[in-house]
């Protein structure tokens, strides 16, 4: 992939992957938060 636009790519290509990084990340700690509030409800 040697185009003119490929550095464009490239930086698209690491927003993309630091995005989904974020999300991921997200649904992680989410995913943490409610299973400590449904711990402490059984509690």
């Amino acid at each position: 992939m040697k185009y003119s636009h490929s550095k464009a790519m490239t930086v698209f290509h690491k927003i993309v992957k630091l995005v989904k990084n974020g999300v991921l990340m997200i649904i992680h700690i989410y995913a943490k938060v409610s299973y400590t509030k449904v711990s402490i409800k059984f509690l």
